[in-house]
């Protein structure tokens, strides 16, 4: 079992792999990409297809918060916190996304990196 530092450095080891991980799709938002799953939630069709749209994101970012939590709580986070975390950097990256396709560049992924880094200091360990 991880001493509660062990489990507080290997969940930030985990955030920081995130983050370098999806670097390259928030610097296509920048230059006016974005991601296709929260594309869809905003909805352009009809009523119908933008509830299906929806389902399919909400499963997907659902699936994205889980593998995340499961990392995490593999670091030796306990469940609760592990899941907690990783729903708020998926909202924090999904925020990214919008920010950064709006300025052009990736301050706002750069800022989101920087917050998510102060977020992990603390957290309870498994167990």
């Amino acid at each position: 079992m991880l001493t509660h530092d062990g489990a507080v450095h290997a969940a930030r080891v985990d955030v920081e792999a995130f983050f370098e991980l999806v670097r390259p799709v928030v610097a296509d938002s920048a230059t006016g990409s974005g991601c296709a799953v929260a594309a869809v939630t905003i909805g352009t069709g009809s009523e119908d297809d933008d509830v299906a749209l929806r389902r399919i994101a909400s499963t997907a970012f659902t699936a994205w918060v889980g593998r995340l939590a499961e990392r995490l709580s593999t670091a030796g986070l306990d469940a609760d916190t592990a899941s907690g975390l990783a729903a708020t950097l998926i909202t924090l990256l999904q925020r990214a996304h919008v920010l950064c396709r709006a300025a052009g560049d990736l301050a706002p992924f750069e800022q989101v990196v920087r917050t998510a880094g102060a977020l992990v200091p603390g957290l309870r360990r498994n167990g």
